[in-house]
């Protein structure tokens, strides 16, 4: 959850973790090993954490402490399913649960489609790396994970953010049109997680992207829910901060950067790229009131991590939310540059928009940009050399058709992707073999 990293502070943690920890770094560890084929790291030996220091902890190698989380993973489900059970909450802070047996018994749909990712994530990569048991392993978890979200979390054909399932077998639908209890009746996570893992099928992700457009689009972004969550005086009934913070901003408020980051990305891999890039450009402070008309010059300054509506309280924001997304209440930007969130924005930029993603073996090719760009040039170093990318757009503005380095055509394969043409993967050999010794020049040519 958190941690102070210097020694003479390393007994200063949470006593617990919200249900979502385990699985980041299993995940960063199966994007390392797919960018860089290292299978050598899992067999370094790492200590586990003790409190008196390193040398009084358990060592494991690091495929050890993996196997120790996935065993960890698989035992906190809902009781029947695979279904990651919510534990004391998720990414979203504000939807702590405020009843001890809503941690056992509450599931997050949005955490089941970081479980799924990474579990495909690890298995591919292990693929790669000659592990061929413990990828299929992973793959029958994963495909066990699906089933149950598609069987168990579409209900009336719309994912629920929550799943509130009671002793006896009652199971209320939370973040849903059926929601009876929080007023909220769409989350954004699960729906654009789901698009970026490819969970839903492609007639799923387009009704979802329009419940997107019709009911969680503001003129800042996506919003988190179609309405923020009644204020309850300081009670708390069901989750903690999101019924008891007075103050309207971050989660609270409705517009989280990271939230509206992941839509873009979300956008970018199901093809829509009109819409991508305009996401996109609602990310950048400069020139923010062009795009957004009701942001005020604290919103103009530098990245922000929320757009926080500026409401004199919660009663008014619950009230008068609808004015937030006509654009007739200013919008003030929350806390400056923070966390993660301005270099997911890079990664949006170099891996979606200009669909470059360099691991050691391949180049990966994938850009969604719109055709009004055509002829968009990029320079980026390449295996050691400036190479000069070119883009030619049409049509949608994805789906490469043809790549050129230095005049010759270059070979690829194509990854799956079940909502448009998929990414490209050249074999890195093929590229420096090709190059000068003063770089290159590349040619991209989309559909």
């Amino acid at each position: 959850q958190w941690f102070m990293f210097f020694d003479r502070e390393r007994g200063i943690r949470p006593g617990d973790s919200h249900g979502d920890i385990v699985y980041w770094p299993v995940l960063a560890l199966a994007q390392y090993l797919a960018a860089t084929g290292d299978a050598s790291l899992l067999d370094e030996t790492l200590p586990f954490f003790h409190l008196d220091g390193n040398d009084a902890a358990e060592k494991a190698t690091v495929w050890q402490h993996v196997e120790r989380a996935l065993g960890l993973i698989e035992h906190r489900v809902i009781e029947g399913t695979r279904l990651a059970a919510y534990g004391h909450g998720d990414w979203n802070d504000s939807l702590q649960p405020a009843k001890p047996d809503m941690r056992g018994r509450l599931c997050s749909s949005w955490t089941v489609t970081l479980n799924y990712q990474t579990l495909t994530v690890l298995a591919q990569a292990l693929g790669r790396l000659d592990h061929p048991g413990r990828a299929a392993a992973l793959q029958d978890r994963a495909a066990s994970v699906l089933r149950e979200f598609q069987r168990i979390l579409m209900v009336d054909d719309v994912i629920a953010g929550l799943a509130y399932f009671h002793k006896g077998g009652k199971t209320e639908y939370l973040l849903h049109p059926r929601d009876g209890i929080t007023g909220l009746s769409y989350s954004v996570l699960p729906m654009i997680h789901a698009i970026i893992n490819d969970m839903f099928s492609p007639q799923q992700a387009e009704s979802h992207l329009a419940l997107i457009r019709r009911h969680l689009l503001g003129p800042d972004g996506v919003h988190l829910f179609d309405r923020p969550m009644a204020y309850q005086g300081g009670l708390q009934k069901y989750f903690q901060r999101a019924e008891s913070a007075s103050f309207f901003g971050r989660e609270i408020g409705n517009m989280y950067m990271h939230a509206h980051l992941r839509y873009c990305e979300a956008l970018a891999h199901f093809g829509a790229a009109g819409e991508f890039f305009e996401a996109l450009c609602r990310v950048n402070p400069i020139a923010i009131s062009e795009f957004v008309p009701s942001a005020t010059r604290r919103q103009a300054n530098c990245y922000y991590s929320s757009s926080d509506a500026a409401f004199a309280d919660r009663y008014e924001a619950f009230h008068d939310y609808d004015r937030v997304k006509s654009g007739a209440v200013a919008l003030e930007g929350g806390w400056r540059v923070y966390s993660s969130g301005a270099g997911i924005s890079v990664g949006l930029i170099l891996q979606c928009f200009l669909g470059i993603r360099l691991e050691k073996s391949s180049l990966v090719l994938d850009p969604v940009i719109p055709p009004a760009l055509d002829g968009l040039k990029a320079t980026l170093r390449i295996a050691g050399s400036l190479v000069e990318i070119i883009y030619h757009i049409k049509g949608r503005g994805c789906g490469i058709v043809a790549v050129e380095l230095n005049g010759a055509p270059l070979a690829f394969t194509r990854e799956a992707n079940p909502y448009r043409s998929g990414a490209v993967r050249i074999a890195m050999e093929a590229i420096t073999g090709r190059l000068a010794d003063a770089g290159g020049h590349m040619a991209i040519h989309l559909d």
